[in-house]
């Protein structure tokens, strides 16, 4: 998944209180490299392009690395912008590690990194080093980037269509977003995305899990706002693999699509 906010953005839930646990959703630790292109109205466009590279790893300790980076190209601009964003997350779901960068032209925009923790209870804080000293309270329910793909396939593959939750990126100082994810029936024109040469070995009977979430922007009030901020789809196997995606937000929207896939070794642990 073009994770959330590596557009100005897929992303990815162990859930608590009322959603079931993830924990059986075991993701393949794997480098994938995409293409992207605009979209205009669903359709191919003219403008953007560029690359988008991600890489989940696993640690000793059951829990995942990941590492992001887009890097986009815009018709008529002298400079491209990247953004890099670096995660650690438990398995368990409860305590992420992030760090998210911009840059354009090769100069630093922004810097946001700090760590977030859930208790025993689902909710949880969020305190930031770069700003220093600024917090975020997690509300119950709020799920991480590995843990939203993990919950997605889970309910996926146990024939539901969708959940709500909160969701918590952390590239902002500002509250968790609410998520809302639908579940439906693979398109025929994504049916054919093709498998990179070499990648085979992660995809050869694997499920093809199609989804669409909606992310928004909640008021002071904790309701969220009437519009999304940003909406994405994807296609994803049910190993954490993503074939396709898209991300939509205002009048820009982009889609990538995998050309590269590659299978990562698990950690060597005593």
């Amino acid at each position: 998944m073009l994770n959330a906010r590596l557009m100005t953005p897929m992303f990815l839930v162990t859930a608590f209180a009322a959603l079931a646990p993830a924990a059986a959703q075991d993701f393949a630790p794997h480098r994938a490299v995409y293409v992207v292109s605009a979209l205009d109205r669903g359709k191919p466009g003219a403008g953007t392009s560029g690359t988008y590279a991600y890489e989940l790893r696993l640690t000793c300790d059951g829990g995942y690395v990941v590492n992001q980076r887009l890097r986009l190209e815009g018709a008529g601009r002298d400079l491209a912008s990247e953004q890099q964003s670096q995660m650690t997350e438990s398995r368990d779901g409860r305590k992420l590690r992030f760090e998210h960068r911009t840059t354009a032209g090769g100069k630093q925009l922004s810097l946001v990194k700090g760590e977030a923790l859930v208790g025993d209870d689902g909710k949880g804080e969020a305190r930031f080093t770069d700003p220093e000293g600024q917090t975020v309270a997690l509300p119950a329910k709020t799920l991480f980037p590995v843990a939203v793909a993990r919950e997605t396939i889970r309910q996926a593959k146990a024939g539901e269509n969708g959940f709500d939750a909160k969701f918590f990126f952390g590239e902002k100082v500002k509250p968790p977003q609410s998520l809302n994810v639908l579940i439906g029936k693979l398109p025929k024109r994504l049916a054919d995305v093709k498998i990179p040469e070499g990648g085979e070995q992660l995809a050869d009977g694997r499920t093809r899990i199609y989804y669409r979430a909606g992310f928004f922007d909640v008021a002071p009030d904790g309701k969220a706002q009437g519009e999304p901020a940003y909406e994405m789809s994807s296609v994803t196997l049910d190993n954490g693999v993503e074939l396709y995606g898209t991300h939509e937000e205002s009048d820009a929207a982009i889609e990538y699509r995998i050309t590269r896939l590659e299978a990562l070794p698990k950690p060597e642990c005593k």
